[in-house]
């Protein structure tokens, strides 16, 4: 019974209208994040992929057939209607009732933030570590002194 009625919330936010993001939103992504397994997040980081590599922007840069497309969302759908039905519950209902337009969507929304900021900080440390203390060529430059007396400067 409990899962017919989260199923049935979650089906009525994926049908209605534009709201703002809330609370409740907010706290379903973070629980969203928190319930993911290892491979939940390799799911979720491919639909990521696939879902940007939609964009103009990328599709200069990457091809992914519209099988596998199909596939990814296919499996993050399932993997979401999972997470959202077990859980995260008390939260998806809380946003159903509360936030039923983009609640579901601001949701995946927060919890894609977290798991983006995640694989920056583990992802990209040799780019962006003390990047504001070594010069263009990636030497250290007096400690940084004289890049940041160029950067205040300007």
């Amino acid at each position: 019974m409990k899962i017919r009625i989260v199923t049935a919330a979650i089906a009525s936010l994926l049908t209605c209208c534009p709201a703002l993001a809330g609370d409740y939103a907010t706290a379903l992504g973070e629980c969203l994040y928190k319930n993911t397994t290892s491979a939940d997040k390799t799911t979720l980081t491919q639909w990521a992929f696939v879902t940007l590599g939609k964009s103009s922007a990328t599709k200069s840069i990457a091809s992914i057939p519209a099988a596998k497309t199909q596939e990814i969302d296919q499996k993050t759908k399932n993997l979401l209607m999972k997470l959202a039905t077990s859980s995260c519950s008390k939260e998806a209902v809380q946003v159903a009732l509360h936030e039923p337009t983009t609640g579901l969507q601001d949701a995946v929304t927060a919890m894609s933030t977290e798991m983006i900021r995640e694989q920056i900080r583990t992802q990209a440390k040799n780019v962006l570590s003390n990047s504001l203390l070594t010069s263009g060529n990636g030497l250290q430059s007096g400690s940084g002194s004289n890049l940041i007396k160029n950067l205040l400067k300007k």
